[in-house]
C-alpha cells in the first residue's frame, strides 16, 4: 500500500488484514508482537502470529494508550482517570490517579516513551470546543514521579518522542506542535509544526464532524510524520519539514492512531461509530508502510 500524492485522497484497499475490536486505540509494536487497546471493552490484547489474545483486563478503566516502562508497561485508563504500571504478563504493579502537586488526572490519551526510562503522555480535558485550553501533556519518570510538562493545550490528543523533540497533536486547535525535550524531561521551544486546516482541508464527507482533529501521530521509517484525522477517515503524511507528502482514507471515520514497527510493519486503528455500543471499529495491519 502506498500513499496517493498530496490531495489525490486514495482509498484504503484490500491490501491489509483487519481485526474487529470495540473503539480501537493506542497501538504498540514491540517486535512482531502488537499490543493494543479497546477502550470500551476495557482491555488491551497482543496480536501475534496471527492469533488475538488478552493482555490486561480492567473494569471502569477505558484504555487508550500502551507505552513501555520499567520491566513491562504503562497502560492509560481514559474512562478511569488513572494510568497504570504493568508487569510483562499485565499484572498490575502501581497506579497513578493524580500529580506529584495533588492534581488529579482526567483522561489519561495518548502516551509515548521519553527514551530515558520515563514516559511522556497527554491529559487532555474536556472534549469540547467551549471548554477553553484547559489539556496538559504530563511525565512519568522511571522512579515514579508524574509532573506536568505542558499546560493550557486545547485537547492534546496523540504524542509522540523522536530524539530529543516531541510532537503533540493540539486537537481542538487543528494543528501539530512540536517541543525540545530537556534531559531532566521538561519541555521547552513550543513551535507550530503542522497547521492541519490551512495544508490540508478536507471534504470527504457531506456533513463534517464537529470535533474533528488532529489525533495519534508517529514517525515512520521513512522519516515522514504520519496523522490520524479523527471524524475524517484521513491518514495523512508530512515531511520532516511539515510539508504536506500524502494522504490515504481509510474505513473507519474515527481514526485514532498509527504505529510502526522496527521490522516495516503498520498498523492504524479506529471505529466505525463513536457514539453507540458495541462501539465497532477496526485494528488494519500492513505488510509496510501504508
Amino acid at each position: 500500500m502506498t500513499f496517493a500524492a498530496a490531495g489525490a485522497g486514495a482509498a484504503c484497499g484490500d491490501e491489509a488484514e483487519t481485526l474487529t475490536a470495540s473503539y480501537p486505540e493506542g497501538p504498540l509494536w514491540q517486535g512482531d508482537r502488537l499490543y493494543y487497546a479497546e477502550m470500551r471493552a476495557d482491555r488491551v490484547k497482543i496480536y501475534e502470529a496471527g492469533q488475538a489474545r488478552d493482555f490486561f483486563a480492567q473494569p471502569g478503566c477505558g484504555p487508550t494508550a500502551i507505552a513501555p516502562y520499567g520491566e513491562g508497561f504503562l497502560i492509560l485508563c481514559h474512562l478511569g482517570a488513572r494510568i497504570v504500571a504493568v508487569n510483562a504478563q499485565g499484572g498490575e504493579t502501581r497506579r497513578w490517579d493524580r500529580d506529584q502537586d495533588g492534581d488529579p488526572l482526567t483522561n489519561p490519551n495518548d502516551a509515548s516513551a521519553d527514551g530515558a526510562g520515563g514516559v511522556y503522555f497527554t491529559d487532555p480535558g474536556p472534549f469540547s470546543r467551549q471548554a477553553g485550553a484547559r489539556g496538559r501533556v504530563m511525565h512519568l519518570s522511571a522512579d515514579g514521579a508524574l509532573s506536568r510538562a505542558v499546560d493550557f493545550l486545547s485537547y492534546p490528543n496523540g504524542v509522540h518522542v523522536k530524539g530529543d523533540a516531541l510532537y503533540v497533536s493540539e486537537h481542538l486547535g487543528g494543528r501539530v506542535l512540536r517541543y525540545d525535550v530537556e534531559p531532566q524531561g521538561g519541555l521547552s521551544g513550543r513551535t507550530v509544526f503542522i497547521d492541519i486546516a490551512n495544508v490540508a482541508p478536507s471534504q470527504r464527507y457531506q456533513t463534517p464532524y464537529a470535533l474533528t482533529g488532529p489525533d495519534g501521530l508517529e514517525i515512520g521509517p521513512d522519516g515522514d510524520l504520519y496523522v490520524a484525522i479523527y471524524g475524517e477517515g484521513r491518514l495523512l503524511r508530512f515531511s520532516p519539514r511539515g510539508e504536506l507528502v500524502g494522504e490515504i482514507e481509510t474505513p473507519t471515520r474515527f481514526l485514532t492512531n498509527i504505529a510502526f514497527s522496527e521490522a516495516g510493519f503498520a498498523a492504524t486503528t479506529g471505529a466505525f461509530d463513536n457514539r453507540n455500543a458495541p462501539f465497532p471499529g477496526e485494528v488494519r495491519l500492513y505488510s509496510g508502510t501504508p
